[in-house]
Order: structure tokens, then sequence, then C-alpha cells
């Protein structure tokens, strides 16, 4: 969203210097929690109780700085209330069992979601996006997006201050490839396809995208043609368990982890395992030479067009080497898992069968 600016304006000077507070306040927290965390390690409880009294200061400088942000005019009050979270040591006060807890459940407690000055706050996004980042590297499964999808019902429905809302989380679930991602962009597209059409349209262009992230969805399908020419399509797969290996020929890790991959597929491919490797390399002849070279039996398909691979745009593959592993039913069951990852979750899977 695009927002005017008046250069050197009273507003836009209170707003600057109210962002400045913003960034030496979060400062100041992440240095006194570094230092009540090392002095956890270390057992030394002066500096543990030190610490802990420092947080409680910057929880009275955040705090006042909020009443500061009213007497200036409500624009200035309502981004200070996305961005006042108190600590958890000094304030939770035994309401919450774990921090996790405390955060999901404290960090909006200033924000009114009946005021309609958010609907036109750029910081209805963005806090939106600060919050759901830091639940993006806390909780890496699904379940990150019923917790996400309860704050944003406590918008009014369909305004467009829960647009921007899910549009932050969104953005921060999308960089961070969390299976939550598709979850949010599907409900999204059915709160605001009728009201937003045209943004709506670029969210359900990532939906597929996003759905290879989430453990458990139908991994979405597609064809290529091999080294020999044949068609080989995803789909001729099912009732087998498989592994997509995105690599290249000129990648070095690709290449170091084949080795493990050969042996991996010599011992289960008589049980049902099947592995589809992925070339994002552009020239026909390295491509076939490395499977020669590493002694690749299984299936590759490949279109030679490098990072611009349709395939690996699919699967939202932005490095190699990369793995997604589906069961018999084409359902994703992990991504990126290599080495012994990849050795003890097969080892799980086939001891079954």
């Amino acid at each position: 969203m695009r927002v005017a600016k008046v250069r050197k304006s009273p507003a836009n000077i209170a707003y600057g210097k109210l962002k400045g507070e913003f960034t030496r306040q979060n400062q100041k927290f992440s240095s006194a929690m570094r230092g009540y965390q090392m002095a956890i390690r270390k057992q030394d409880s002066v500096t543990v109780a030190a610490k802990i009294a420092e947080l409680a200061a910057i929880d009275q400088e955040k705090k006042q700085l909020l009443e500061d942000a009213k007497t200036n005019g409500p624009l200035l009050a309502q981004v200070a209330s996305m961005n006042t979270y108190l600590s958890f040591l000094n304030e939770n006060a035994g309401r919450f069992t774990n921090e996790l807890d405390y955060f999901v459940n404290t960090y909006f407690q200033y924000v009114d979601y009946q005021d309609p000055v958010y609907n036109e706050l750029p910081w209805t996004y963005e806090g939106n996006r600060n919050y759901a980042n830091t639940l993006a590297r806390a909780i890496r499964s699904e379940q990150l997006a019923e917790i996400l999808m309860a704050g944003y019902d406590r918008w009014p429905a369909g305004s467009k201050a829960q647009l921007f809302a899910m549009n932050g989380g969104l953005s921060a679930l999308t960089a961070a490839k969390h299976p939550a991602a598709a979850i949010i962009a599907e409900a999204m597209v059915e709160r605001f396809a009728e009201t937003y059409p045209t943004p709506m349209k670029s969210i359900i262009a990532q939906v597929d995208n996003l759905r290879t992230f989430a453990i458990g969805a139908v991994a979405p399908t597609f064809a290529g043609e091999s080294p020999e020419g044949d068609q080989i399509a995803l789909d001729d797969l099912r009732g087998k368990v498989v592994l997509i290996d995105f690599w290249a020929s000129w990648c070095g890790p690709c290449r170091r982890e084949n080795p493990n991959v050969v042996r991996l597929y010599n011992q289960y491919k008589d049980k049902g395992f099947e592995i589809l490797g992925v070339s994002l390399d552009r020239t026909k002849d390295r491509w076939v030479k490395a499977i020669e070279d590493d002694k690749l039996t299984w299936l590759h398909i490949s279109d030679l067009k490098g990072w611009q691979s349709k395939y690996a745009k699919q699967y939202g593959v932005s490095s190699i080497p990369q793995t997604v592993l589906l069961d018999e039913e084409g359902k994703i069951l992990a991504r990126n898992l290599r080495g012994k990852a990849l050795e003890d979750k097969l080892a799980e899977i086939f001891s079954t069968k």
C-alpha cells in the first residue's frame, strides 16, 4: 500500500521519532534478553536479577511511549499499540505456562480491533508480518495457521484491516516457506475474492506452490521429458513412496549427496520406493553425463531451463539439493530430507511394509 508523505510535516516528524524509539527499545530488549539467557546458563543469579530489572525498566518505557503517542493523535497511538510487547519475565504474573502462549495472547493486547483507523494503517500489515515471522520460527507445523486465524478473526469480518493483517502474516509465512502459508492463502481467497478480485488472483496463483510446503497435502502433479525423450508423469508413480529430488550436474552438494541416495535407492527400490530426479541443468550432455557418472539409475526429467525450470518454480525451489518425499497416495510426507534424516525416514516407512 502506498502512503503519501509530506516531508518535514509535524506528523512525519513525530512518526519518525516514534519509529526511532521502537528501534532503540527493541535493541535494548534484545541485549537484555541475551544477557539474561547467558546469566541463566552460567547460573549467575546476581546478573539474572539485574537483567530482569533491566527488562522491567524497558517495559515501563514502552508503556510510557504508548501513553505519549496517544496525546499526539490516534494514528501514532495505533502504530504504538502494534509495537508494545512487554516482557514475559515481568508481565506474565502466572497467567500463562510458557512464553509462547504469553506471546500469542499478549502481542496485540493494546490493539482495539474495532477502531477503523487500522483500515488505513500500514502498520496493520507490518505488525502482523512481524508477529507471524516470530511465530513461524517457533511453530513449524500447520498448527500455526489455526493460531493466526484466531487472531485475524478479531478484526471486523471483511474489513481492510483484516485483509492487511492476513496479508502481513502470509508475507512472513511465504518468505519462511512455512506449511501454514497455503492455509492462510486459501482463507484469504475465500474471504476477499469478491471484494478484492485483483490481488486475490495473485494469491490464487501462489496457492499450489504454497501447498508443496504443507505436510499431508497432495503434491501438485507435473510431467516431463526423460533423457531418452519419454514422458514421465508424477501421477504414474502413485502406489509407490516417491522422492522428488531437485538437483543439477553443477551442484557440488548434490553430487556429494548422490552416493547416499544411490545406497538408499538400492536398499528400498524393490519394496516400493522410487526416485524422480528433477534436474536444473541447462545442458543435456552434462545432465546425462552426471547421471551416468553417479550411477543414478532411477527416473529423471528436466526442461533444461536452469533456475527458470517450471518444476522448480511449481515447488518453490530456490536452492538445491532439495527433496520432497511423497507417500503412495501422492501426499507430502516431508521436505528437504538428506543424509541420515532421509535414511531414518525411509527406515521408518518401510519397517511396516
